[in-house]
C-alpha cells in the first residue's frame, strides 16, 4: 500500500462515508415536500419513486452530486410519480389505474 493511503486511510474512510450519507439524504431531501400522488401521503419514509425507486436510490448512491452526476438519476425522477408503499404496491398489481 501506498505511504498517503497508510497516513490518512482514516480520513479516506470518514470522508467516503460522509459523501456516501450525504448522497443519500439528497434524494430524501428532494422528496421533503412531495405527496403520494393517489392518496396524499406525505411521510417521507413511506414515499416512493414509481417505477423507478429501485434504479434511482441505487444510483444516487454511487453518483456523485454535482449536475453532470446526478443527470440521469434527476431524468429518472422526472419519468417517474412520487407514490407511498401502499400505492406502488396496487400500481405493480394493477389494483389502480395509471391514467
Amino acid at each position: 500500500m501506498s505511504e498517503f493511503y497508510d497516513k490518512y486511510k482514516e480520513t479516506i474512510k470518514k470522508v467516503t462515508r460522509r459523501n456516501y450519507r450525504k448522497r443519500v439524504i439528497w434524494v430524501n431531501e428532494w422528496m421533503g415536500d412531495k405527496s403520494c400522488h393517489y392518496c396524499g401521503e406525505s411521510e417521507n419514509a413511506c414515499l416512493q419513486f414509481y417505477p423507478y425507486d429501485d434504479k434511482i436510490r441505487s444510483l444516487s448512491k454511487r453518483k456523485g452530486l454535482n449536475e453532470d452526476s446526478r443527470k440521469e438519476i434527476v431524468e429518472l425522477i422526472n419519468q417517474s410519480e412520487v407514490v407511498c408503499a401502499n400505492c406502488y404496491l396496487k400500481l405493480d398489481n394493477d389494483l389502480i389505474d395509471i391514467m
